[in-house]
């Protein structure tokens, strides 16, 4: 039962510091290191808006990443380094997509960095 209340809690505190971030940059876009940059870069407001929307999404994807980790691990008794590579997978995938929505941009690294991760994790799968 402590065990238990004590997963809830660290659960609730890993999703609730990215959704923290999402907040603070959506009403203080100055605050957040990662936009400072790009308003520097002046690329316009519309890449700015996007870009805002992306750190958005990429902070509340790291918050989710870290709890379905942890749910794969305990629901299918995955090892944790399993279970963190699969939910690692899903992450990257939800950034290279919302990039590619929300700038225009097409991230080839971040989508080969994922062909290979999936690759790799299948190759483990099936030589376990």
């Amino acid at each position: 039962m402590t065990g238990t209340i004590l997963l809830i809690a660290f659960l609730l505190i890993m999703v609730s510091i990215p959704v923290w971030f999402a907040i603070r940059v959506k009403q203080h876009p100055e605050k957040d290191r990662g936009m400072r940059r790009v308003m520097e870069e002046q690329r316009g407001a519309e890449y700015e808006a996007g870009m805002q929307k992306l750190f958005m999404v990429n902070y509340i994807s790291t918050g989710i990443a870290w709890v379905v980790a942890a749910l794969i691990e305990i629901v299918f008794h995955l090892e944790s380094f399993l279970a963190a590579w699969i939910a690692g997978l899903g992450f990257c995938l939800v950034l290279v997509i919302a990039k590619w929505r929300f700038t225009g941009e097409f991230s080839k690294a971040g989508f080969v960095a994922f062909a290979i991760g999936f690759v790799l994790l299948v190759v483990y799968l099936i030589v376990k």
